[in-house]
């Protein structure tokens, strides 16, 4: 609330369901925290990626097929410029103070610049809350044009220290605040459908794609007992076949099962359920939306120390930290621990998790300067 204790309007973008992702989640769980301290006006999109460009069979949430998120206008064609135009419109209409966008990839340069330059045109706080300041597949020309997005910002939020200091290099000056992910704690309660397998049950959760050290994984599994079971569940973008010819190589198709689809709610929460470890053995990262469902589900993790891991693992605590890239310590790793080691973390996780949440993190959103310390653009 502000001075005269009038609750602050706010202005929410961003994908909601039944989109799908780790995106669609986070803007959905912030749209359902934001009434508690606010008033509230989500706008999602109408079209976010065609069907040509997206690399998964849909950018829709099977799990959601028919549902509507209540309070949410469905504005934005990622590929319209009128109705970009209309979402500006909408946001005027409302007499918002603070508009929150999010930023994950280049795909939405031109849409994302144009709404926050006209939005602090007309005097309104943008705070750009940061997915990731720079794509996971870098290169110049993506940073080049993130800056000239990012620079209409005036205020952004990050899940990590290291995201900050990107932010910083990138907008020098930049005001940045730092709030963990919160839980995923929307996701359902598991029926214990799936039984547990060996003496170890892993699991490696979300979409495939290069940078997340997938392959390295499957070397590790070589070189692990042979009670250690495997479960890759998540949509393939890249590298399919490769894997499971390794797999097949390397005489594992017994002990990996590979889930090579998007995840409903319900499975999540299964698999999930019957993992004792879930395994992150990325290259690199700014952050991961898989730690905060693990830890939805009293799961430790084994992560390598890249990005902001180190920031939301506590090493021997709540999971295990690993050089990245490393297949000897990531075997070693999953053969120093038991099913009992696992249950054993269970306490310190339920410690870590207790103050991330959205409400938290919808509160640091709304923790924005005065619309006069941030001067228009023109």
């Amino acid at each position: 609330m502000d001075s005269q204790g009038s609750r602050r309007r706010v202005v929410l973008m961003g994908p909601v369901l039944p989109y799908r992702g780790g995106i669609a989640q986070h803007t959905t769980m912030l749209h359902r925290a934001l009434p508690e301290l606010a008033e509230r006006l989500t706008i999602s999109f109408s079209r976010q990626y065609p069907a040509l460009i997206f690399p998964g069979e849909s950018d829709r949430d099977p799990s959601h097929e028919g549902h509507w998120e209540i309070g949410v206008e469905y504005l934005i064609d990622s590929l319209n410029p009128l109705s970009w135009r209309k979402a500006v419109n909408r946001v005027l209409a409302y007499d918002a103070d603070i508009v929150v966008l999010p930023w994950w990839s280049v795909y939405w340069v031109v849409c994302f610049r144009y709404l926050a330059r006209a939005l602090r045109r007309r005097g309104l706080t943008v705070v750009f809350f940061c997915h990731n300041v720079i794509e996971h597949e870098s290169a110049g020309w993506k940073t080049a044009l993130t800056r000239s997005v990012l620079r209409h910002g005036c205020r952004f939020v990050v899940h990590t220290k290291e995201d900050a200091a990107q932010l910083r290099r990138l907008i020098p000056g930049a005001s940045v605040s730092v709030h963990a992910h919160p839980i995923y704690d929307q996701f359902p309660e598991p029926k214990h459908e799936l039984p547990k397998r060996g003496s170890l049950e892993l699991l490696f959760y979300g979409f495939v794609r290069p940078y997340k050290g997938l392959d390295v994984l499957v070397e590790a599994m070589a070189r692990t007992s042979e009670g250690t079971q495997l479960t890759i569940a998540g949509e393939f973008w890249a590298d399919e076949e490769r894997i499971r010819s390794r797999i097949r190589d390397l005489g594992l198709s017994d002990r990996i099962e590979l889930r090579s689809r998007y995840q409903t709610d319900q499975e999540t929460a299964e698999l999930f359920a019957r993992s004792d470890v879930v395994i992150l053995p990325y290259r690199s990262a700014t952050g991961s939306g898989v730690v905060p469902v693990a830890y939805h589900y009293d799961k430790p993790v084994i992560a390598t120390r890249v990005g902001g891991l180190p920031e939301v693992v506590d090493d021997g605590k709540t999971g295990i930290l690993i050089p990245a890239d490393s297949v000897d310590a990531l075997a070693e790793a999953i053969n120093g621990l038991t099913r009992d080691d696992a249950a054993g973390m269970v306490p310190a996780i339920r410690a870590m998790k207790h103050g991330m949440t959205w409400t938290s993190l919808a509160s640091t959103l709304l923790d924005a300067p005065k619309v006069s310390a941030c001067s228009p653009v023109y």
